[in-house]
C-alpha cells in the first residue's frame, strides 16, 4: 500500500510539473508610449470637412478632429501606436498554448460619422477584417498595403452595409493604409500579425501583452506620423519576466 502511495504521489508530480513550469515561462509586457517632443500637440478641427456634400452629418456629433497625432496632455501619452513583439535574432516567437488560436475570426472597423473607428486597428493573419458603415451616407474603402502581400482594393460601401475582407497578410511592416476617397481626410491604419503579441495604445499611451514569453526580446512601435518609434525597425530590447507584469516605456520623436 505504502509503495502504491508513493507512486501515485510521484505521478502526480510528474504531471503537474511540467504544466507548472510551462505556466512559470510566460509573464506580461505593460507600459506607455510617450511623445518625445518638447510639448504635446493640440488636436485641431479637420478645416476641409466643411466644404464635403456630406459636412452635415460628419459634423452632427460636433467637429471633427485631426487624428495624425492624439496625445494627452496629462500623461503625454500616445494614442494609436502598433506596439509588438520580436525575437532577437528573427526567429519565431513562442505562443501560449491559450492564445494558438485568435479569440474571434474577424475583427471591425466602422464608419459612423466620417471617421473610421477605430483609428487604428491590429489583428492575426487568419482574422477577417469587416468594414461596416453604420452612416446614413456612402463611403468607400481603400485599403492598401505591401503589393507582393497585400495588394488592396477599393469598394463602394452604401448606408448601413459592411464588406468583409479576408487572406491579410503579415508583413516586415505590417501596416496597411485605409482610406475613404468621398471623405478625403478619412484615413485609419490596420496591422496584421502572425502572432499574438500585439497591441495598439489606448488614450493614455497605455498598452499590455499577455501571455508573452519569459526572455529577451525586442519591443517594436509604429505611428503613423513618423514610422518606427524608439530603436527603430529593430525596437527596443525588453527581458519579460517570468510570471509577472514587466514595465517598458517606449518614446516617440516627432520629426523635426
Amino acid at each position: 500500500m505504502q509503495r502504491y502511495i508513493l507512486t501515485a504521489a510521484a505521478l502526480a508530480l510528474a504531471v503537474a510539473g511540467p504544466a507548472a513550469a510551462e505556466e512559470g515561462d510566460w509573464g506580461t509586457v505593460k507600459g506607455k508610449v510617450l511623445f518625445g517632443g518638447a510639448s504635446a500637440p493640440a488636436r485641431k478641427p479637420i478645416a476641409t470637412v466643411a466644404a464635403n456634400a456630406d459636412a452635415a452629418h460628419c459634423q452632427s456629433k460636433g467637429p471633427l478632429l485631426e487624428e495624425e497625432w492624439v496625445v494627452d496632455p496629462k500623461t503625454n501619452g500616445v494614442q494609436y501606436v502598433f506596439v509588438w513583439l520580436v525575437s532577437a535574432d528573427g526567429s519565431k516567437l513562442p505562443v501560449h498554448p491559450k492564445l494558438a488560436k485568435p479569440a474571434s475570426d474577424s475583427v471591425m472597423m466602422d464608419q459612423p460619422c466620417c471617421q473610421f473607428i477605430p483609428h487604428a486597428q491590429a489583428m492575426r493573419q487568419g482574422q477577417k477584417l469587416v468594414m461596416k458603415n453604420s452612416a446614413p451616407v456612402a463611403h468607400n474603402v481603400n485599403w492598401k498595403g505591401h503589393p507582393a502581400k497585400n495588394p488592396g482594393g477599393n469598394v463602394i460601401l452604401p448606408p448601413g452595409k459592411s464588406f468583409t475582407i479576408e487572406n491579410l497578410k503579415a508583413d516586415r511592416l505590417p501596416v496597411i493604409m485605409v482610406n475613404c476617397n468621398i471623405h478625403p481626410w478619412m484615413s485609419a491604419k490596420v496591422a496584421v500579425f502572425d502572432h499574438p503579441y500585439f497591441a495598439v495604445t489606448d488614450d493614455k499611451g497605455g498598452f499590455e501583452i499577455k501571455n508573452a514569453p519569459a526572455g529577451d526580446y525586442k519591443l517594436v512601435t509604429w505611428h503613423e506620423a513618423v514610422g518606427w518609434g524608439e530603436g527603430g525597425r529593430q525596437g527596443k530590447s525588453v527581458t519579460i519576466k517570468k510570471g509577472e507584469p514587466t514595465e517598458a516605456e517606449v518614446k516617440i520623436q516627432p520629426k523635426e
